[in-house]
Protein backbone atom coordinates (compact mmCIF):
# COMPACT_ATOMS: atom_id res chain seq x y z
CA UNK A 1 0.00 0.00 0.00
CA UNK A 2 1.50 3.31 -1.11
CA UNK A 3 1.98 6.13 1.41
CA UNK A 4 1.02 8.81 -1.15
CA UNK A 5 -2.70 9.59 -0.74
CA UNK A 6 -5.11 8.72 -3.55
CA UNK A 7 -7.74 11.14 -2.17
CA UNK A 8 -7.05 14.52 -0.57
CA UNK A 9 -9.46 17.18 0.66
CA UNK A 10 -8.02 20.61 1.44
CA UNK A 11 -10.31 23.06 3.27
CA UNK A 12 -13.26 21.63 1.32
CA UNK A 13 -16.60 23.39 1.85
CA UNK A 14 -19.83 23.20 -0.12
CA UNK A 15 -23.02 25.29 -0.09
CA UNK A 16 -26.13 24.14 -1.95
CA UNK A 17 -27.89 26.79 -4.02
CA UNK A 18 -31.04 28.14 -2.29
CA UNK A 19 -34.19 26.37 -3.47
CA UNK A 20 -36.29 29.55 -3.26
CA UNK A 21 -35.66 33.13 -4.34
CA UNK A 22 -35.55 34.38 -0.75
CA UNK A 23 -33.71 31.37 0.65
CA UNK A 24 -30.19 31.14 2.04
CA UNK A 25 -27.45 28.85 0.71
CA UNK A 26 -27.32 25.61 2.70
CA UNK A 27 -23.86 24.68 3.95
CA UNK A 28 -23.40 20.91 3.65
CA UNK A 29 -19.61 20.51 4.03
CA UNK A 30 -17.47 22.65 6.30
CA UNK A 31 -13.71 23.07 5.90
CA UNK A 32 -12.82 19.39 5.51
CA UNK A 33 -9.16 18.35 5.60
CA UNK A 34 -8.31 14.68 5.19
CA UNK A 35 -6.38 12.23 3.06
CA UNK A 36 -7.01 8.59 2.15
CA UNK A 37 -4.32 6.07 1.22
CA UNK A 38 -4.59 3.73 -1.78
CA UNK A 39 -6.02 0.34 -0.93
CA UNK A 40 -7.55 1.48 2.37
CA UNK A 41 -11.15 1.15 3.56
CA UNK A 42 -12.62 4.35 5.00
CA UNK A 43 -15.99 4.41 6.75
CA UNK A 44 -17.97 7.66 7.00
CA UNK A 45 -20.47 7.80 9.85
CA UNK A 46 -22.62 10.45 11.49
CA UNK A 47 -26.24 11.42 12.07
CA UNK A 48 -28.74 11.80 9.26
CA UNK A 49 -28.06 15.12 7.52
CA UNK A 50 -24.41 15.30 8.64
CA UNK A 51 -23.13 15.64 5.05
CA UNK A 52 -22.20 12.01 4.30
CA UNK A 53 -24.03 11.82 0.96
CA UNK A 54 -22.69 15.22 -0.08
CA UNK A 55 -19.14 14.06 0.64
CA UNK A 56 -19.71 10.90 -1.41
CA UNK A 57 -20.91 13.04 -4.32
CA UNK A 58 -17.82 15.23 -3.96
CA UNK A 59 -15.59 12.12 -4.17
CA UNK A 60 -17.40 10.99 -7.33
CA UNK A 61 -17.08 14.44 -8.93
CA UNK A 62 -20.82 15.08 -9.00
CA UNK A 63 -20.01 18.06 -6.82
CA UNK A 64 -19.08 20.61 -8.16
CA UNK A 65 -20.49 19.22 -11.46
CA UNK A 66 -23.18 20.23 -12.29
CA UNK A 67 -22.93 23.71 -10.86
CA UNK A 68 -25.76 23.63 -8.29
CA UNK A 69 -23.84 25.24 -5.47
CA UNK A 70 -20.62 26.87 -4.37
CA UNK A 71 -17.41 25.04 -3.53
CA UNK A 72 -14.38 26.33 -1.70
CA UNK A 73 -11.16 24.45 -1.19
CA UNK A 74 -10.12 21.48 -3.30
CA UNK A 75 -10.82 17.78 -3.67
CA UNK A 76 -8.21 15.68 -5.46
CA UNK A 77 -9.18 12.12 -6.43
CA UNK A 78 -6.80 9.75 -8.24
CA UNK A 79 -4.69 12.72 -9.35
CA UNK A 80 -7.70 14.71 -10.65
CA UNK A 81 -8.85 18.04 -9.28
CA UNK A 82 -12.60 17.35 -9.26
CA UNK A 83 -13.37 20.99 -10.10
CA UNK A 84 -11.36 20.71 -13.32
CA UNK A 85 -12.46 17.35 -14.75
CA UNK A 86 -15.77 15.88 -15.85
CA UNK A 87 -17.70 13.19 -14.03
CA UNK A 88 -17.17 10.90 -17.05
CA UNK A 89 -13.41 11.39 -16.89
CA UNK A 90 -13.31 10.70 -13.16
CA UNK A 91 -15.49 7.59 -13.58
CA UNK A 92 -12.52 5.83 -15.22
CA UNK A 93 -11.04 5.62 -11.72
CA UNK A 94 -14.10 5.89 -9.46
CA UNK A 95 -17.10 3.58 -9.13
CA UNK A 96 -20.04 5.20 -7.33
CA UNK A 97 -23.16 3.65 -5.79
CA UNK A 98 -25.86 6.09 -4.75
CA UNK A 99 -28.06 5.81 -1.68
CA UNK A 100 -31.14 5.20 -3.85
CA UNK A 101 -30.34 2.41 -6.38
CA UNK A 102 -33.46 3.16 -8.47
CA UNK A 103 -31.99 6.51 -9.45
CA UNK A 104 -29.05 4.90 -11.26
CA UNK A 105 -30.60 1.80 -12.85
CA UNK A 106 -32.07 2.49 -16.28
CA UNK A 107 -31.41 -0.49 -18.60
CA UNK A 108 -33.90 -3.15 -19.65
CA UNK A 109 -32.07 -6.05 -18.00
CA UNK A 110 -29.59 -6.70 -15.21
CA UNK A 111 -26.90 -7.84 -17.63
CA UNK A 112 -27.32 -4.66 -19.73
CA UNK A 113 -27.04 -2.59 -16.56
CA UNK A 114 -23.69 -4.16 -15.70
CA UNK A 115 -22.49 -4.19 -19.32
CA UNK A 116 -23.21 -0.49 -19.91
CA UNK A 117 -20.15 0.98 -18.11
CA UNK A 118 -17.91 -1.66 -19.73
CA UNK A 119 -19.29 -0.91 -23.21
CA UNK A 120 -18.57 2.76 -22.62
CA UNK A 121 -14.91 1.85 -22.10
CA UNK A 122 -14.65 -0.50 -25.08
CA UNK A 123 -14.01 -3.67 -23.07
CA UNK A 124 -13.87 -6.88 -25.11
CA UNK A 125 -17.35 -8.52 -25.28
CA UNK A 126 -16.04 -11.94 -24.20
CA UNK A 127 -14.39 -10.39 -21.16
CA UNK A 128 -17.57 -8.42 -20.43
CA UNK A 129 -19.58 -11.64 -20.40
CA UNK A 130 -17.19 -13.22 -17.91
CA UNK A 131 -17.22 -10.14 -15.67
CA UNK A 132 -21.03 -9.99 -15.60
CA UNK A 133 -21.19 -13.52 -14.22
CA UNK A 134 -18.31 -12.84 -11.82
CA UNK A 135 -19.74 -9.66 -10.26
CA UNK A 136 -23.26 -11.11 -10.02
CA UNK A 137 -21.83 -14.08 -8.17
CA UNK A 138 -19.85 -11.71 -5.96
CA UNK A 139 -23.02 -9.91 -4.80
CA UNK A 140 -25.17 -13.04 -4.53
CA UNK A 141 -27.26 -12.45 -7.66
CA UNK A 142 -26.50 -15.56 -9.72
CA UNK A 143 -29.34 -16.36 -12.11
CA UNK A 144 -30.62 -12.79 -12.38
CA UNK A 145 -28.89 -11.72 -15.61
CA UNK A 146 -32.08 -11.38 -17.63
CA UNK A 147 -34.34 -9.90 -14.98
CA UNK A 148 -35.75 -6.41 -15.52
CA UNK A 149 -34.21 -4.22 -12.77
CA UNK A 150 -37.57 -2.64 -11.91
CA UNK A 151 -38.97 -6.12 -11.12
CA UNK A 152 -36.39 -6.58 -8.35
CA UNK A 153 -36.74 -5.80 -4.67
CA UNK A 154 -34.98 -2.73 -3.29
CA UNK A 155 -32.20 -4.85 -1.83
CA UNK A 156 -31.71 -6.73 -5.09
CA UNK A 157 -31.50 -3.43 -7.00
CA UNK A 158 -28.85 -2.31 -4.54
CA UNK A 159 -26.80 -5.43 -5.27
CA UNK A 160 -27.06 -4.82 -9.02
CA UNK A 161 -25.88 -1.22 -8.56
CA UNK A 162 -22.86 -2.45 -6.61
CA UNK A 163 -22.12 -5.07 -9.28
CA UNK A 164 -22.28 -2.43 -12.03
CA UNK A 165 -19.89 -0.18 -10.10
CA UNK A 166 -17.40 -3.05 -9.70
CA UNK A 167 -17.55 -4.28 -13.30
CA UNK A 168 -14.90 -1.91 -14.69
CA UNK A 169 -12.42 -2.63 -11.89
CA UNK A 170 -12.27 0.94 -10.54
CA UNK A 171 -9.34 2.03 -8.39
CA UNK A 172 -11.75 3.71 -5.97
CA UNK A 173 -15.23 2.58 -4.93
CA UNK A 174 -17.52 5.13 -3.26
CA UNK A 175 -20.60 3.63 -1.61
CA UNK A 176 -23.41 5.71 -0.09
CA UNK A 177 -25.43 3.60 2.37
CA UNK A 178 -24.95 0.47 0.21
CA UNK A 179 -26.44 -1.96 2.74
CA UNK A 180 -29.43 0.09 3.94
CA UNK A 181 -31.88 -2.00 1.88
CA UNK A 182 -30.14 -5.35 2.42
CA UNK A 183 -31.04 -8.18 4.76
CA UNK A 184 -28.43 -9.10 7.42
CA UNK A 185 -26.88 -11.88 5.34
CA UNK A 186 -26.82 -9.57 2.31
CA UNK A 187 -24.91 -6.98 4.32
CA UNK A 188 -22.36 -9.57 5.32
CA UNK A 189 -22.06 -10.73 1.69
CA UNK A 190 -21.25 -7.20 0.51
CA UNK A 191 -18.50 -6.72 3.09
CA UNK A 192 -17.05 -10.17 2.39
CA UNK A 193 -17.08 -9.47 -1.36
CA UNK A 194 -15.23 -6.17 -0.89
CA UNK A 195 -12.68 -7.85 1.36
CA UNK A 196 -12.11 -10.59 -1.23
CA UNK A 197 -11.50 -8.00 -3.97
CA UNK A 198 -9.09 -6.07 -1.77
CA UNK A 199 -7.14 -9.27 -1.08
CA UNK A 200 -6.60 -9.78 -4.82
CA UNK A 201 -6.06 -6.23 -6.08
CA UNK A 202 -5.68 -2.72 -4.77
CA UNK A 203 -9.11 -1.16 -4.28
CA UNK A 204 -9.74 1.95 -2.21
CA UNK A 205 -13.17 1.83 -0.57
CA UNK A 206 -15.03 4.80 0.91
CA UNK A 207 -18.36 3.84 2.45
CA UNK A 208 -20.95 6.01 4.17
CA UNK A 209 -23.03 3.85 6.51
CA UNK A 210 -25.53 3.97 9.37
CA UNK A 211 -25.01 0.28 10.15
CA UNK A 212 -21.58 0.22 11.80
CA UNK A 213 -21.15 -3.52 12.40
CA UNK A 214 -19.36 -4.11 9.10
CA UNK A 215 -17.26 -0.97 9.41
CA UNK A 216 -16.03 -2.01 12.85
CA UNK A 217 -14.76 -5.27 11.38
CA UNK A 218 -13.44 -4.26 7.97
CA UNK A 219 -12.66 -0.52 7.86
CA UNK A 220 -9.10 0.78 8.39
CA UNK A 221 -10.18 4.36 9.02
CA UNK A 222 -13.38 5.92 10.39
CA UNK A 223 -14.44 9.55 9.90
CA UNK A 224 -17.30 11.00 11.96
CA UNK A 225 -19.24 13.88 10.38
CA UNK A 226 -21.66 16.27 12.04
CA UNK A 227 -23.08 19.44 10.47
CA UNK A 228 -20.71 18.98 7.55
CA UNK A 229 -17.52 18.92 9.62
CA UNK A 230 -15.23 16.17 10.86
CA UNK A 231 -15.76 15.76 14.62
CA UNK A 232 -13.71 12.60 15.08
CA UNK A 233 -11.57 10.14 13.15
CA UNK A 234 -9.35 7.14 13.76
CA UNK A 235 -9.35 3.38 13.44
CA UNK A 236 -12.14 1.06 14.62
CA UNK A 237 -11.22 1.67 18.28
CA UNK A 238 -13.04 4.98 17.79
CA UNK A 239 -16.30 3.12 18.47
CA UNK A 240 -15.05 2.60 22.03
CA UNK A 241 -13.07 5.80 22.63
CA UNK A 242 -15.85 8.04 21.21
CA UNK A 243 -18.78 5.93 22.42
CA UNK A 244 -20.59 8.69 24.32
CA UNK A 245 -20.25 11.17 21.45
CA UNK A 246 -21.57 8.64 18.93
CA UNK A 247 -24.58 7.83 21.10
CA UNK A 248 -25.27 11.55 21.48
CA UNK A 249 -25.15 11.94 17.68
CA UNK A 250 -27.54 9.02 17.21
CA UNK A 251 -24.96 6.77 15.54
CA UNK A 252 -25.61 3.05 16.03
CA UNK A 253 -22.80 1.34 17.86
CA UNK A 254 -21.53 -1.98 16.48
CA UNK A 255 -22.89 -5.06 18.16
CA UNK A 256 -23.87 -8.61 17.45
CA UNK A 257 -26.94 -8.94 15.21
CA UNK A 258 -29.63 -10.10 17.64
CA UNK A 259 -31.51 -12.05 14.97
CA UNK A 260 -35.31 -12.26 14.83
CA UNK A 261 -37.25 -12.69 18.08
CA UNK A 262 -38.64 -16.06 19.08
CA UNK A 263 -42.20 -16.96 18.15
CA UNK A 264 -44.66 -18.48 20.62
CA UNK A 265 -45.78 -21.96 19.62
CA UNK A 266 -49.06 -23.56 20.63
CA UNK A 267 -47.47 -25.83 23.25
CA UNK A 268 -45.42 -23.12 24.96
CA UNK A 269 -46.48 -21.43 28.19
CA UNK A 270 -45.23 -17.89 28.69
CA UNK A 271 -45.86 -15.52 31.58
CA UNK A 272 -45.63 -12.46 29.35
CA UNK A 273 -49.17 -11.07 29.14
CA UNK A 274 -48.66 -9.69 25.64
CA UNK A 275 -47.35 -13.06 24.43
CA UNK A 276 -50.40 -14.83 25.84
CA UNK A 277 -52.75 -12.55 23.88
CA UNK A 278 -52.37 -14.46 20.63
CA UNK A 279 -53.37 -12.02 17.90
CA UNK A 280 -54.60 -14.91 15.79
CA UNK A 281 -57.46 -15.21 18.31
CA UNK A 282 -58.59 -11.62 17.75
CA UNK A 283 -60.82 -10.51 14.84
CA UNK A 284 -58.54 -10.37 11.79
CA UNK A 285 -57.47 -7.02 10.40
CA UNK A 286 -55.62 -8.76 7.55
CA UNK A 287 -56.28 -12.16 5.98
CA UNK A 288 -54.56 -13.88 3.06
CA UNK A 289 -56.35 -16.98 1.77
CA UNK A 290 -54.18 -19.12 -0.57
CA UNK A 291 -52.75 -16.03 -2.28
CA UNK A 292 -50.42 -16.43 -5.25
CA UNK A 293 -48.93 -13.54 -7.19
CA UNK A 294 -46.80 -13.53 -10.33
CA UNK A 295 -45.47 -10.32 -11.85
CA UNK A 296 -46.80 -9.96 -15.39
CA UNK A 297 -43.41 -9.19 -16.92
CA UNK A 298 -39.78 -8.99 -15.99
CA UNK A 299 -39.92 -11.92 -13.58
CA UNK A 300 -37.99 -15.15 -13.65
CA UNK A 301 -41.00 -17.46 -13.90
CA UNK A 302 -41.36 -18.11 -10.17
CA UNK A 303 -44.24 -16.81 -8.05
CA UNK A 304 -43.40 -13.79 -5.91
CA UNK A 305 -46.03 -15.09 -3.48
CA UNK A 306 -46.90 -18.79 -3.58
CA UNK A 307 -50.09 -20.05 -1.88
CA UNK A 308 -49.78 -17.71 1.11
CA UNK A 309 -52.35 -18.06 3.88
CA UNK A 310 -52.19 -16.03 7.10
CA UNK A 311 -54.30 -13.98 9.49
CA UNK A 312 -53.26 -10.94 11.54
CA UNK A 313 -55.42 -9.83 14.44
CA UNK A 314 -56.53 -6.27 14.98
CA UNK A 315 -54.08 -4.17 16.95
CA UNK A 316 -51.00 -6.26 16.22
CA UNK A 317 -47.61 -4.66 15.54
CA UNK A 318 -46.37 -7.03 12.85
CA UNK A 319 -42.75 -7.48 11.81
CA UNK A 320 -42.58 -8.68 8.20
CA UNK A 321 -39.10 -10.11 7.72
CA UNK A 322 -37.15 -12.25 5.25
CA UNK A 323 -34.29 -12.06 2.81
CA UNK A 324 -34.28 -9.63 -0.12
CA UNK A 325 -36.62 -10.97 -2.79
CA UNK A 326 -38.58 -13.18 -0.38
CA UNK A 327 -41.87 -11.37 -1.20
CA UNK A 328 -42.23 -8.85 1.64
CA UNK A 329 -43.02 -5.76 -0.42
CA UNK A 330 -45.17 -7.82 -2.80
CA UNK A 331 -47.25 -9.01 0.15
CA UNK A 332 -47.55 -5.53 1.67
CA UNK A 333 -48.67 -3.96 -1.62
CA UNK A 334 -51.66 -6.29 -1.70
CA UNK A 335 -53.04 -4.55 1.39
CA UNK A 336 -53.89 -1.24 -0.30
CA UNK A 337 -54.71 -2.48 -3.80
CA UNK A 338 -51.41 -1.59 -5.46
CA UNK A 339 -51.28 -5.27 -6.41
CA UNK A 340 -54.09 -7.80 -6.80
CA UNK A 341 -53.51 -11.53 -6.41
CA UNK A 342 -53.13 -13.84 -9.39
CA UNK A 343 -55.04 -16.40 -7.30
CA UNK A 344 -56.58 -16.41 -3.84
CA UNK A 345 -58.23 -13.70 -1.77
CA UNK A 346 -56.97 -10.80 0.36
CA UNK A 347 -59.26 -9.32 3.03
CA UNK A 348 -58.27 -6.08 4.77
CA UNK A 349 -60.31 -4.32 7.45
CA UNK A 350 -63.26 -6.50 6.48
CA UNK A 351 -63.04 -5.67 2.75
CA UNK A 352 -62.14 -7.97 -0.13
CA UNK A 353 -59.34 -6.04 -1.86
CA UNK A 354 -59.77 -7.59 -5.30
CA UNK A 355 -61.19 -5.02 -7.72
CA UNK A 356 -60.77 -2.09 -5.34
CA UNK A 357 -58.61 0.88 -6.32
CA UNK A 358 -55.77 2.33 -4.26
CA UNK A 359 -57.80 5.49 -3.63
CA UNK A 360 -60.65 3.45 -2.17
CA UNK A 361 -58.30 1.46 0.08
CA UNK A 362 -56.58 4.65 1.28
CA UNK A 363 -59.36 5.07 3.84
CA UNK A 364 -58.32 1.75 5.39
CA UNK A 365 -54.57 1.38 4.78
CA UNK A 366 -51.80 3.98 5.01
CA UNK A 367 -48.53 3.08 3.28
CA UNK A 368 -45.24 4.79 4.18
CA UNK A 369 -42.70 4.05 1.47
CA UNK A 370 -39.00 3.62 2.18
CA UNK A 371 -38.21 6.24 -0.46
CA UNK A 372 -40.03 9.45 0.58
CA UNK A 373 -39.75 10.85 -2.93
CA UNK A 374 -42.29 8.24 -4.06
CA UNK A 375 -45.01 10.04 -2.13
CA UNK A 376 -43.98 13.69 -1.73
CA UNK A 377 -45.44 16.11 -4.29
CA UNK A 378 -47.12 19.11 -2.58
CA UNK A 379 -45.82 22.67 -2.58
CA UNK A 380 -45.32 22.92 1.19
CA UNK A 381 -44.78 20.56 4.10
CA UNK A 382 -48.06 21.70 5.65
CA UNK A 383 -49.97 20.92 2.46
CA UNK A 384 -48.24 17.54 2.19
CA UNK A 385 -49.39 16.46 5.64
CA UNK A 386 -52.89 17.86 4.99
CA UNK A 387 -53.37 16.19 1.62
CA UNK A 388 -54.40 12.68 2.73
CA UNK A 389 -57.04 13.63 5.32
CA UNK A 390 -58.37 16.30 2.95
CA UNK A 391 -58.96 13.62 0.29
CA UNK A 392 -60.73 11.48 2.90
CA UNK A 393 -63.15 14.31 3.67
CA UNK A 394 -61.91 15.05 7.19
CA UNK A 395 -63.24 18.44 8.41
CA UNK A 396 -60.73 21.25 7.93
CA UNK A 397 -60.61 22.14 11.64
CA UNK A 398 -59.70 18.55 12.47
CA UNK A 399 -57.09 18.51 9.68
CA UNK A 400 -55.53 21.66 11.12
CA UNK A 401 -55.33 20.06 14.59
CA UNK A 402 -53.71 16.91 13.20
CA UNK A 403 -51.20 18.84 11.10
CA UNK A 404 -50.10 21.13 13.92
CA UNK A 405 -49.71 18.17 16.26
CA UNK A 406 -47.57 16.26 13.74
CA UNK A 407 -45.45 19.31 12.90
CA UNK A 408 -44.63 19.62 16.60
CA UNK A 409 -44.15 15.88 17.07
CA UNK A 410 -41.58 15.65 14.27
CA UNK A 411 -40.02 19.09 14.84
CA UNK A 412 -41.05 20.34 11.42
CA UNK A 413 -42.55 23.71 12.42
CA UNK A 414 -39.67 25.70 10.88
CA UNK A 415 -40.11 24.00 7.50
CA UNK A 416 -43.94 23.96 7.49
CA UNK A 417 -44.12 26.44 4.62
CA UNK A 418 -41.15 25.11 2.66
CA UNK A 419 -41.34 22.65 -0.20
CA UNK A 420 -40.69 19.19 1.25
CA UNK A 421 -38.74 18.31 -1.90
CA UNK A 422 -36.05 20.81 -0.86
CA UNK A 423 -35.51 19.26 2.58
CA UNK A 424 -32.78 16.86 3.58
CA UNK A 425 -33.32 13.11 3.40
CA UNK A 426 -34.18 12.71 7.09
CA UNK A 427 -36.74 15.51 7.09
CA UNK A 428 -38.30 14.20 3.86
CA UNK A 429 -38.73 10.82 5.58
CA UNK A 430 -40.44 12.54 8.53
CA UNK A 431 -42.76 14.54 6.26
CA UNK A 432 -43.74 11.44 4.28
CA UNK A 433 -44.45 9.48 7.45
CA UNK A 434 -46.39 12.36 9.03
CA UNK A 435 -48.53 12.61 5.89
CA UNK A 436 -49.54 8.96 6.31
CA UNK A 437 -50.11 9.25 10.07
CA UNK A 438 -52.39 12.25 9.49
CA UNK A 439 -54.91 10.01 7.71
CA UNK A 440 -55.40 7.94 10.90
CA UNK A 441 -56.13 4.75 8.98
CA UNK A 442 -56.86 1.57 10.96
CA UNK A 443 -53.95 -0.21 9.24
CA UNK A 444 -50.51 1.26 8.54
CA UNK A 445 -47.66 -0.27 6.51
CA UNK A 446 -44.09 0.90 7.21
CA UNK A 447 -41.58 -0.08 4.53
CA UNK A 448 -38.07 -0.17 6.09
CA UNK A 449 -38.78 2.80 8.39
CA UNK A 450 -35.27 2.82 9.91
CA UNK A 451 -33.20 2.31 6.72
CA UNK A 452 -30.65 5.09 6.21
CA UNK A 453 -31.71 6.94 9.37
CA UNK A 454 -29.79 7.53 12.58
CA UNK A 455 -31.09 6.17 15.88
CA UNK A 456 -32.69 9.48 16.85
CA UNK A 457 -34.85 9.75 13.74
CA UNK A 458 -35.58 6.01 13.70
CA UNK A 459 -36.80 6.23 17.27
CA UNK A 460 -38.92 9.29 16.50
CA UNK A 461 -40.74 7.41 13.71
CA UNK A 462 -41.13 4.11 15.53
CA UNK A 463 -42.27 5.71 18.81
CA UNK A 464 -44.99 7.57 16.88
CA UNK A 465 -45.99 4.30 15.20
CA UNK A 466 -46.16 2.60 18.60
CA UNK A 467 -48.46 5.34 19.92
CA UNK A 468 -50.77 4.83 16.96
CA UNK A 469 -50.67 1.08 17.60
CA UNK A 470 -51.63 1.60 21.24
CA UNK A 471 -54.61 3.62 20.01
CA UNK A 472 -55.80 0.49 18.18
CA UNK A 473 -54.20 0.67 14.74
CA UNK A 474 -52.67 -2.45 13.19
CA UNK A 475 -49.05 -1.98 12.11
CA UNK A 476 -47.13 -3.97 9.53
CA UNK A 477 -43.41 -3.10 9.43
CA UNK A 478 -41.17 -4.46 6.68
CA UNK A 479 -37.71 -4.44 8.22
CA UNK A 480 -34.22 -5.90 8.21
CA UNK A 481 -33.50 -4.06 11.47
CA UNK A 482 -33.81 -6.86 14.02
CA UNK A 483 -33.24 -4.49 16.93
CA UNK A 484 -36.34 -2.53 15.89
CA UNK A 485 -38.31 -5.74 15.30
CA UNK A 486 -37.40 -7.09 18.74
CA UNK A 487 -38.25 -3.79 20.44
CA UNK A 488 -41.59 -2.95 18.82
CA UNK A 489 -43.22 -5.99 17.24
CA UNK A 490 -45.80 -8.24 18.89
CA UNK A 491 -46.26 -10.56 15.91
CA UNK A 492 -43.83 -11.90 13.32
CA UNK A 493 -44.24 -13.10 9.74
CA UNK A 494 -41.12 -14.48 8.07
CA UNK A 495 -41.21 -15.05 4.31
CA UNK A 496 -38.89 -17.29 2.33
CA UNK A 497 -39.07 -17.55 -1.49
CA UNK A 498 -42.69 -16.38 -1.54
CA UNK A 499 -43.84 -18.77 1.21
CA UNK A 500 -44.63 -18.15 4.88
CA UNK A 501 -41.66 -19.74 6.63
CA UNK A 502 -42.88 -18.87 10.13
CA UNK A 503 -45.62 -16.78 11.73
CA UNK A 504 -46.86 -16.17 15.25
CA UNK A 505 -46.83 -13.91 18.31
CA UNK A 506 -43.45 -12.68 19.50
CA UNK A 507 -42.44 -14.46 22.72
CA UNK A 508 -40.93 -11.53 24.60
CA UNK A 509 -41.72 -8.14 23.06
CA UNK A 510 -40.63 -5.35 25.39
CA UNK A 511 -41.41 -1.70 25.83
CA UNK A 512 -38.79 0.70 24.44
CA UNK A 513 -37.26 2.72 27.25
CA UNK A 514 -36.95 6.48 27.14
CA UNK A 515 -33.55 7.50 25.86
CA UNK A 516 -32.63 3.93 24.96
CA UNK A 517 -30.19 3.41 22.11
CA UNK A 518 -32.35 1.51 19.64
Amino acid sequence: MSDAPIITANHLSWWYTPQTDDGEPVKALSDLDFSIRPGSFTGIIGPTGAGKSTLCMALAGIIPNPDDGTMRGTMTVAGHNTAECSVAELSNDVGYVQQDPESQLFCSSVEDEIAFPMESRGIDPDLMDQRIDAVLHMVGMDGYRRRVPTSLSGGQMQRVAIAAALACHPRILVLDEPTAALDPEGRREVFRALEKIRENRELTVVMAEQDTDGLARYADHIMVLDHGGIVGQGDATLFSTHRDMLIELGVALPGRDPGPPAIVTDNENHDDQRAQSNVEQRPPAIRFDHVTYRYPEGGNGTAALDDVSLAVGQGAFVGLIGRNGSGKTTLARHLNGMLHPTAGEVTVDGLHVRGRRVGEMARHVGYAFQNPDHQIFCATTREEISFGPLCLGVPREEISRRVERLLRRFRLEEVADRSPATLGYGQRRLVAFASVLAMETPILVLDEPTAGLDRRLSGMILDAALERNRDGATMMMISHDMRAVRTYCTYLIELEDGHVHAAGPVATPREPEHGEER
